[in-house]
């Protein structure tokens, strides 16, 4: 599956990279006709409401744990991780929950804070760095989200918690696995094989071997800011497409149509 299309583009600066990524991820959105204005309006639409900005203490050790597997030594793990990215555990593609920034192909002389500012200089987490030098202060502004990143289970954002909430007898599903479901957001209910999203609570039950937990989180979930950002914005809005001609035809989603978008 590729999520972003991945070019090399080593006399390019990773903001330059990453605004050519932008831009097509933009191309696609105005392109998604197939989706109901109630839902352009939910998905796409920015939300002009007004909240403090302020990133509660789990989502900060959620941030810094994503890197355990990060692949360089410059920028650093921590630098990244205090810049506001989360890394989304492919190759070294990071992502930013607030603005929706995505980036990847990093080199030693790329500054994480510069890039942040620069791809997205409205960000709500770039703002409230900018606004102290030491710890930051709540901000009021419009934000592309619509609502602050607040997980309902909050004790859940870290994927080694949700994977261990699998280590229970009553779980018994071998595909999906429960790795590709704890990255997907799911965690273990411990009722038969149901499982929670830590983010927008949402749960699936019934899982079949050609499931892909990211995917039917998409699917059955569309406005969960998690899933969306775990696909990324290509896959996501190929979901949705397909889901309202799919939905169109016969109410009934194609399940190996959806399940093979994930290999496309």
């Amino acid at each position: 599956m590729e999520i972003i299309q991945m070019c090399d583009h080593t006399d390019q600066s990773v903001h330059e990279r990453c605004s050519a990524i932008i831009k097509r991820v933009r191309t696609q959105t105005e392109t998604c006709d197939e989706l109901s204005l109630e839902k352009k309006e939910a998905i796409i639409q920015p939300s002009k409401r007004r909240f403090s900005f302020k990133e509660i203490d789990s989502i900060k050790t959620a941030r810094t744990k994503s890197f355990i597997n990060w692949p360089h030594s410059t920028p650093s793990r921590e630098s990244m991780a205090s810049n506001g990215w989360f890394s989304c555990n492919i190759n070294d593609r990071v992502i930013c929950i607030y603005c929706n920034t995505i980036c990847q192909r990093w080199t030693s002389n790329d500054n994480p804070q510069e890039v942040h500012q620069r791809l997205a200089p409205q960000c709500a987490f770039v703002l409230s760095l900018s606004s102290s030098s030491s710890k930051p202060k709540p901000l009021v502004m419009d934000q592309n989200i619509g609502e602050p990143f607040k997980p309902h289970h909050a004790s859940m954002c870290e994927i080694s918690r949700r994977l261990q909430t699998f280590n229970n007898p009553s779980w018994t599903q071998s595909s999906p696995t429960a790795d590709d479901l704890a990255q997907a957001g799911f965690f273990y209910s411990g009722s038969e094989n149901t499982v929670t999203c830590f983010y927008c609570n949402g749960s699936l039950h019934k899982w079949s071997a050609k499931d892909s937990p990211k995917v039917e989180h998409c699917r059955w979930f569309p406005n969960c800011i998690y899933a969306r950002h775990f696909c990324g914005d290509p896959l996501y809005f190929r979901i949705q497409m397909k889901k309202s001609q799919l939905t169109k035809k016969n109410d009934e989603i194609d399940q190996n149509t959806l399940v093979r978008l994930v290999n496309a």
